[in-house]
């Protein structure tokens, strides 16, 4: 039988346009948000909806209903450092994961945070070792999902047209590390990425999913702000080294998978 039930936990900016284009390839998608006011968004998209709210000690009743009969749990849930702290994160994942087990299988959205800094050029089969609390973190937190039933994609930065990182970068005084590579990748490759992992049945496995584009920082960024006609930004001085490059070759040679955008 095929599977076709998903509950994606976290329908916010990928959550959401996933769910919708999950629905279009005649998948059944239950969804869960925190706020109150976008159950009737997630409704009319199509998407079963729930009010789910979790932290470091408990999580929503509503939890069983949404997983009830479900085939694939998507779990999309960022860590929210700043507002909750690193430790509350797995604590947050490991609350959900106590519910899930009747669900076959489940994708984990993480982070390429998890490769230290100076790393180099990482491929598929480069172990993860961190160098910040952020990956310390989110890598303890893979550990409580990694298995042989369950899929874990590592996604670089996420960009689209609404996501510009120039928007957050042009309130800085000066940008660090201008020569390190950029590790981007763009929401409609997420998604497609996503998708090719469910359709093929892809679990067990761990992705490491960025663009295959790495200028440096200066390079990049000085290019936006040209095409943006925004004055450029002022990069630091200091002598730092940030060399990490991913490129995992699964994505192109297992999953088959071609990058929608490529060079961003």
């Amino acid at each position: 039988m095929n599977q076709n039930r998903i509950g994606i936990i976290g329908c916010g900016w990928l959550g959401l346009p996933l769910a919708k284009t999950l629905i279009l390839n005649n998948y059944k998608v239950k969804g869960s948000t925190t706020t109150k006011n976008k159950l009737e968004i997630l409704k009319k998209e199509g998407i079963e909806p729930y009010l789910i709210e979790i932290t470091k000690n408990s999580i929503s009743a509503s939890i069983n209903s949404f997983l009830n009969e479900l085939d694939i749990l998507i779990i999309n849930i960022p860590p929210k450092i700043r507002k909750e702290g690193l430790i509350n994160y797995s604590k947050k994942i490991q609350n959900i994961i106590s519910k899930t087990s009747q669900i076959k299988n489940i994708l984990f959205i993480s982070s390429t945070s998890v490769y230290g800094s100076m790393q180099g050029k990482i491929n598929s089969q480069t172990i993860a070792h961190p160098n910040n609390k952020n990956g310390i973190e989110i890598l303890k937190t893979e550990n409580l999902i990694k298995s042989e039933n369950n899929t874990i994609i590592r996604f670089g930065g996420l960009i689209n047209k609404d996501r510009n990182p120039l928007k957050h970068l042009i309130q800085k005084n000066e940008i660090l590390n201008p020569e390190a590579p950029i590790n981007y990748i763009h929401l409609k490759d997420c998604i497609g990425i996503i998708s090719k992992v469910i359709k093929q049945n892809n679990w067990g496995k761990i992705y490491s999913a960025v663009a295959p584009f790495h200028p440096t920082k200066k390079q990049y960024y000085d290019n936006l702000c040209e095409i943006n006609n925004i004055k450029k930004l002022k990069f630091s001085n200091k002598k730092t080294v940030i060399n990490k490059e991913v490129n995992d070759n699964t994505i192109l040679s297992e999953l088959k998978y071609d990058f929608k955008y490529p060079t961003l």
